[in-house]
């Protein structure tokens, strides 16, 4: 098996900087891929296409983000204690 050299030997190959850098990189598309396969599962759904149909066609919200994001923002202050803290912040 052959040895990998760098082509400058006497060059540090990652500073920490650029392996934070990375790893940073890594876990946002990570969490990304995540979102969407969630998504993807949720919103395939009969029962919450047709939840999202009945809520636009109210003229509430301007789109699917805004329903998903006021539901998620309503669940959370019915169900923690320091919610409304929270929401201020």
């Amino acid at each position: 098996m052959s040895r990998i050299t760098a082509h400058e030997p006497e060059a540090e190959l990652l500073s920490a900087e650029d392996v934070d850098k990375d790893i940073a990189s890594f876990s946002k598309a990570l969490a990304q891929k995540k979102a969407e396969r969630l998504m993807q599962t949720v919103l395939i759904r009969e029962d919450i296409r047709q939840i999202f149909d009945d809520l636009l066609s109210v003229g509430v919200f301007r789109d699917e983000e805004e329903i998903i994001t006021r539901a998620l923002q309503a669940l959370f202050v019915a169900v923690s204690p320091h919610a409304k803290v929270a929401m201020q912040s």
